[in-house]
């Protein structure tokens, strides 16, 4: 299979989980506002929160493992289907070696830590219909949870890095499938924030075993060569995951710590409202992701290979879809507006179109700097560290005293303001210096493009709402989102595929037909 098949396929897989994901938590949203109090509500947002938070306890290691895996394959060829040589196959096992060795004691540390850290947060929250109790025996569920989800990332890293990607989100569609019916179920016999937990903990522990065994299957040679603890094939990583880790942690100060400042300031309550807001958006962010993610391992590859030209094309490539795809939903969200809101979440749970505005422009500028950090990291290259983390500390900074005076809206400004101000110039001019992609090139390439791809979704958005008239919320957001899904359509035909994709695909298709007409 070549690269780009591979790449579609991760993207496809990775889609289809996102999706399946997606739908499910909105179903379980509404689920949960119907049956637990909002406080106790507000309170799971808040540990799911938290837990999402505790990835940063990783401490870079995963994604420099996996790039480490990668670079060790490309050393056999920068084609997907190379045949490993001896010595990529003896540096991979003792990769995943001693990566099981450092998993473990990490996934100790996990649990002490995080334990702990919330017990310095937690105790000082005011609640009025949840005990204390309740609520520690919910985080300490799942700070077990995440210490289980950190001991089996090993091969998680080893099914990434040897480029079966998309093959992990699928395995992970299905448990979490399974996972958040459970939940729903759970919450609908009249189960708390207890129960969810215990339903995520058993849920990671499925995962491990499966993953495990998914990657016995698919490379049972790399089983067949013992590997050993090595601090050869390690060299130069712990620089590298520090500062992975530091990225991370500033995108966990910058997206995930919204919660701490509305519980503080306004109250728990007032969680859902603007979570919701910011998930609708942020699932879109990781829809459009998808390609720049399953790309990743196969740059590094390439880079290894010193096929240069061909990582530059994969990631105009990505950039044009990932953009598109961001602009044309966020123009349907923002022409839907209250209406889609009404739809999932029933009347009094839209946050407004200024916090709505803020958090697309945030999103379109974050998948930017998403897609060229995801492609100049996989190089091998770790230059972003201190820009996210100082964007991280401005934010938490901006936040305290906007949300004072600006409230909600304050908040979302803290957000957009602190990213203008570091990350979202930072990441595109050393980005672009790292891949050898010209400013100019890439004015031409994907700005100006994209730009007239948003017109168009505005445009047939608008005209969507327009034709739906006085129609009930459901017609008018499908009459939005059809106008505004047509101008993707047509955008990623054009910009996304080449000539040649074209032909092929109108061969295909037209040789379907004729075959079903003869029939």
């Amino acid at each position: 299979m070549s690269t780009t098949k591979r790449i579609a396929f991760g993207a496809a897989a990775t889609w289809a989980s996102r999706m399946v994901t997606i739908v499910l938590s909105f179903v379980l949203l509404p689920m949960l506002l119907g049956h637990l109090p909002k406080e106790e509500v507000g309170i799971w947002l808040l540990l799911g929160q938290s837990w999402a938070v505790l990835g940063i306890l990783d401490l870079g290691f995963g994604v420099t493992l996996t790039r480490r895996i990668a670079l060790a394959k490309g050393k056999s060829g920068g084609s997907p289907d190379t045949e490993l040589t001896p010595e990529s196959r003896a540096e991979i096992a003792d990769l995943v070696a001693s990566g099981r060795r450092i998993y473990r004691f990490m996934a100790a540390g996990v649990f002490v830590i995080s334990w702990s850290l919330g017990f310095f947060y937690l105790r000082n929250l005011e609640l009025h219909e949840l005990s204390h109790t309740t609520v520690w025996l919910a985080w300490t569920i799942l700070c077990a949870c995440q210490a289980v989800t950190v001991w089996g990332s090993v091969w998680v890293c080893l099914v990434q890095g040897m480029g079966y990607v998309g093959w992990d989100a699928l395995l992970a569609t299905v448990i979490n499938g399974i996972m958040l019916l459970l939940q729903i179920f759970a919450v609908f016999l009249g189960g708390g924030v207890i129960a969810l937990a215990l339903i995520a903990t058993v849920g990671a522990l499925a995962q491990r075993v499966v993953t495990r065994r998914f990657t016995y299957r698919s490379k049972p040679e790399l089983f067949a060569v013992r590997g050993t603890w090595n601090p050869e094939v390690l060299r130069g990583m712990p620089a590298l995951a520090v500062r992975a880790w530091l990225s991370s942690l500033g995108g966990v100060l910058v997206f995930h710590t919204d919660g701490f400042f509305i519980a503080s300031a306004a109250g728990a309550e007032n969680i859902p409202a603007f979570r919701a807001a910011f998930l609708v958006v942020l699932n879109m962010h990781v829809i459009a992701s998808v390609f720049a993610q399953s790309s990743s391992v196969f740059i590094s590859q390439l880079w290894q290979a010193g096929q240069h030209d061909e990582v530059r094309r994969i990631f105009q490539r990505n950039l044009r879809i990932g953009l598109c795809v961001m602009l044309c939903g966020g123009a349907a969200v923002l022409v839907a507006g209250e209406s889609l809101f009404k739809v999932w979440l029933g009347p009094s749970n839209y946050v407004g179109t200024g916090i709505m505005s803020l958090f697309v422009l945030l999103f379109v500028l974050e998948q930017q700097s998403f897609i060229i950090s995801t492609s100049c990291r996989a190089t091998d290259h770790e230059p972003f560290a201190g820009w996210m983390m100082a964007g991280g500390l401005i934010k938490m900074l901006l936040a305290f005293f906007l949300i004072k005076q600006l409230g909600l809206f304050g908040l979302a400004l803290a957000t957009l303001v602190a990213q203008l101000l570091t990350a979202h110039w930072f990441v595109v001019w050393r980005g672009l210096q790292r891949l050898q992609f010209g400013f100019r090139r890439y004015l031409l390439a994907a700005v100006m493009p994209v730009s007239v791809v948003t017109l168009a979704a505005l445009a047939m958005a608008t005209l969507g709402r327009y034709l739906s008239g006085n129609c009930s919320d459901w017609v008018r957001l499908l009459g939005i989102s059809s106008g505004a899904g047509m101008v993707l359509l047509v955008a990623l035909w054009f910009l996304a595929i080449d000539a040649g994709q074209r032909k092929r695909f109108l061969g295909w298709t037209s040789g379907r037909t004729a075959s079903r007409v003869m029939k």
